[in-house]
């Protein structure tokens, strides 16, 4: 009683991804999450599209990014000296890949796509 139907909703408000759904977000972060899903939405082409591009300097680069300065920080608080480094040392070959996902992420985000 009072609310709105279906009929009462905008018209000419559609997504290129298809169907829409409802979804509960903090109200801090509700213009960052709509921006970047308009920024999706615009780069797909049909409604058959499932891909989700990577933008260069996008939400999933950044938050991607800040996982793994979390990581690494995280290993530096737990680190326990021992008789070859007194502190964490990310430039050691055991860190290699990391490091090589972390430029990619960084540099070339586009070539994780499909």
């Amino acid at each position: 009683m009072g609310g709105r139907t279906s009929s009462t909703w905008e018209k000419g408000t559609c997504w290129n991804g298809g169907e829409t759904t409802t979804i509960r977000v903090p109200i801090v972060l509700k213009s960052d999450i709509l921006a970047y899903a308009r920024a999706v939405d615009s780069k797909l082409i049909s409604d058959k599209s499932r891909n989700i591009p990577m933008l260069k300097g996008d939400f999933l680069q950044e938050f991607t990014l800040g996982l793994i300065d979390r990581y690494i920080e995280l290993k530096r608080q737990n680190y326990h000296p021992n008789q070859n480094s007194r502190k964490l040392d990310t430039s050691t070959r055991a860190w290699d890949e990391l490091r090589k996902f972390q430029k990619l992420v960084r540099e070339s985000p586009e070539l994780l796509g499909d």
